[in-house]
């Protein structure tokens, strides 16, 4: 009895007190020393390195795609449990009383202890397909996760780029605010002075407070975007960020002119589609699943038992048993068939959702080697634009002062001064987005990239 209480408890310790996912017997999850994220604090100045190390130490949407491939570790596993035999144990005490009329009582205590051994011999290929599809489905989690990183490092490109473009906007049009203003002071003092009518003025003056309006909805777009790249960072959405600006020149670095190897160079390297692709694996393995569990298993059964009674001090029994077992699935009302049909389908599924992406990434190679293309000349257009622009107000401004032009033509110099720095400060952060999708699409989105 002594011993067997220990057992118990030794049991009772190893599988109820140590923390279950502590063992680990396969090897599944590896044995790495916690990475421990360094990046600067949020108060001080942020690049965008410094801006995606942060997003990728603290977003929760990507913790949960990390969460999925422990998951899927977990899942395989237990597949590879089915290799190994199963041990039960059972334990009772029971007090049984017994009264007969005029011949007193009986009174006995008994106890039992016993042991039970379940293991599968043979399957004809159920288990090594259950495990195969499994570790599949493990290695199909990290390129999803993979895939969780490009996008997260992309989408905090995306919105670094959108803030920064949304504040130079603003400053942009807050010059455009000081030429209407000042325009508008030089139409009242010309029309003070008799010089030009009172439509001069009010027309100016509708400029300056269109001018005034413009910028303040600015303000709401910049607010946004600051709160837009808080929550990919995982803060609140109100957080002051001091982002450093990119004041280099851009560059047209991409060889983007042969779109059929860029279009195989995505399929090679997207974690999307190698995801997709183990997917369509394990569907297949599911066939094999299917057609194994119709066939017979061969286990071997295995068990010990001990019992007592304490009150009358009989001798302790002692029981074991040993055998094989077949079992040979017969009928199963035609189940079995439904169920490989099911699975032969499920894999077709699997096969066209292959080739659908496979479509999607070579429509999104296309199209962001066009916005790539697009985005540069666009820039390099807008600087001359700029330019132009630029000396256009300043000629109108100086004619209008002498009393060469009107009103409505130095207004319209000022509006198109107005679009062309909205435009090129537009088409350079464009550009740089452009360029990080192309590394997207391609799968290559890096922090340095």
């Amino acid at each position: 009895m002594k011993f067997i209480l220990k057992l118990d408890f030794s049991l009772f310790f190893l599988f109820f007190v140590f923390p279950a996912f502590a063992l680990d017997p396969f090897g599944i999850y590896k044995q790495e020393n916690e990475q421990v994220c360094h990046h600067k604090k949020i108060t001080e100045n942020l690049d965008l390195l410094d801006v995606m190390e942060i997003a990728v130490c603290q977003n929760p949407s990507l913790k949960v795609s990390y969460l999925a491939t422990k998951v899927s570790g977990a899942q395989y596993g237990q597949s590879l449990s089915s290799y190994l035999p199963s041990i039960d144990g059972a334990a009772s005490l029971t007090q049984r009383n017994t009264k007969v009329d005029g011949d007193g009582s009986d009174d006995q205590t008994d106890t039992n202890a016993d042991l039970s051994l379940k293991w599968l011999l043979l399957d004809f290929g159920g288990r090594s397909a259950t495990a195969e599809q499994f570790k599949t489905y493990l290695n199909s989690a990290y390129y999803t996760y993979d895939n969780s990183l490009q996008t997260l490092l992309y989408n905090v490109a995306e919105s670094f780029f959108s803030v920064l473009s949304a504040e130079e906007k603003y400053e942009g049009l807050l010059e455009s605010e000081k030429a209407s203003q000042k325009a508008y002071e030089e139409a009242s003092s010309r029309f003070n002075l008799g010089l030009v009518p009172l439509s001069d003025k009010l027309q100016a003056e509708t400029a300056y407070a269109q001018a005034k309006l413009s910028s303040t909805v600015a303000q709401k777009e910049i607010a946004i975007q600051r709160g837009n790249l808080a929550k990919l960072m995982n803060l609140p959405p109100y957080t002051l960020l001091k982002l450093n600006r990119r004041d280099e020149k851009i560059q047209d670095t991409e060889d983007v002119d042969e779109i059929e190897k860029l279009i195989e160079q995505a399929l090679k390297n997207r974690p999307d589609y190698k995801a997709k692709e183990l997917a369509k694996q394990a569907a297949e393995l599911d066939i094999e699943i299917a057609k194994s569990d119709g066939l017979p298993t061969l286990s071997a059964n295995a068990g010990a038992g001990i019992g007592d009674d304490l009150r009358r001090g009989r001798d302790t029994t002692y029981s074991s048993s040993a055998g094989l077992q077949l079992s040979v699935p017969i009928f199963t009302g035609f189940q079995q068939s439904y169920k490989i049909g099911q699975a032969a389908y499920q894999y077709e599924q699997a096969q066209n959702e292959l080739t659908d992406l496979k479509n999607t990434i070579e429509n999104e190679v296309w199209a962001a080697v066009q916005d790539y293309k697009t985005s540069f000349r666009t820039h390099t257009i807008s600087q001359t634009l700029l330019k132009s622009a630029e000396e256009s107000e300043r000629v109108a401004f100086a004619s209008y002062k002498v009393g060469r032009v009107n009103i409505l033509t130095l207004l319209d110099a000022q509006a198109q001064l107005a679009n062309a720095r909205i435009e090129f400060s537009t088409s350079f952060y464009n550009f740089l987005i452009a360029k990080n999708n192309l590394m997207r699409v391609l799968g290559k989105m890096e922090a340095r990239s």
